[in-house]
């Protein structure tokens, strides 16, 4: 069972590695917000990543905006998100809030804006906060990356920090990553 773990975590990262390797784009960031801060009213597209289970850190929300010519796809299999459009900015919030509130360790849930490659915000993303006791020293699990392609589509890759996996496998019994 830990053979397949590590063998589809390495065909994955792999093939990050050879996308992000050869593909062109530009990569775009994320900033966090203030507390308090809304994503701004209108419709969006709510791409819900993740959440297969309780124990299924690589879980997040993203919202893209309705009203700009960007289109967020996540790079995953598609059973591993679902894409909900027309949605409004409350009801987006609502349901990440629902989908992150059953995971192990659910702390508090960090909005983080998606900029274009002008700095205007094109989209959010909903982060879910652990206690540390479930991933580690970090309680913020998750990295992402947004590549712009040449047609105005953004990929998001979404993967857990290094640290994160690598607690994981020690908790799985597998010391050979052991410091």
């Amino acid at each position: 069972m830990q053979s397949n773990r590590t063998f589809l975590r390495v065909t994955m990262l792999s093939a990050f590695i050879v996308l992000t390797g050869c593909a062109s784009g530009t990569m775009l960031s994320t900033q966090a917000l203030q507390e308090g801060h809304a994503p701004s009213d209108g419709t969006y597209t709510l791409i819900l990543y993740g959440g297969q289970n309780v124990y299924d850190y690589e879980t997040i929300a993203i919202l893209d905006r309705s009203d700009d010519p960007y289109t967020i796809l996540p790079f995953g299999a598609p059973f591993h998100y679902r894409v909900i459009r027309e949605v409004s900015a409350a009801d987006a919030l609502r349901q990440g809030d629902s989908l992150m509130n059953d995971l192990n360790g659910y702390q508090a849930m960090e909005r983080r804006g998606i900029s274009g490659p002008d700095k205007t915000l094109i989209g959010y993303e909903l982060r879910p906060l652990f206690a540390p006791l479930f991933t580690g020293r970090h309680s913020d699990a998750l990295t992402t990356s947004y590549l712009l392609g040449a047609d105005n589509s953004i990929t998001v890759y979404v993967s857990l920090k290094d640290s994160v996996m690598d607690s994981r496998h020690r908790e799985d019994g597998d010391s050979s990553n052991a410091e």
